[in-house]
């Protein structure tokens, strides 16, 4: 396992148990491009689980969706305020859409859920322009 794979591997949401938690007692926002639900947990930081359903497309197409948000995720590990679980649904116009689109409105919606460090987004876009 390499180092860099180590660092990350507590960032992200495996176990069914914490989906179900998150989904259970979270609070929902939704987007143009994906939904995310959050709410507070018991480690002493934040982390993130990405959903994507077989209605999204292939194995290719799912997994794509799935590599864009991990590499967004790790982008703004160190700006996420600690002890929240995030679950993001992706929706298909996502893959549409250009890079700098979807991370634009990935900071928005975590600035509008008050997961995100205030002084990471020099100035806050509008919400979920795409």
């Amino acid at each position: 396992m390499s180092k860099s794979h180590s660092f990350h591997s507590g960032l992200f949401i495996k176990k069914t148990k914490d989906y179900d938690q998150v989904k259970r007692s979270g609070q929902r926002v939704q987007g143009p491009l994906f939904n995310l639900m959050f709410c507070e947990n018991q480690v002493p930081q934040s982390r993130v689980g990405i959903v994507v359903g077989r209605r999204f497309g292939k194995a290719v197409v799912r997994n794509r969706g799935k590599r864009i948000f991990r590499e967004l995720v790790r982008a703004i590990q160190g700006e996420l305020i600690k002890g929240y679980d995030i679950v993001i649904f992706l929706k298909r116009p996502v893959l549409e859409k250009k890079y700098q689109i979807v991370q634009e409105n990935w900071k928005v919606a975590l600035h509008r859920i008050g997961v995100l460090r205030p002084n990471s987004t020099q100035s806050c876009p509008e919400p979920f322009s795409g």
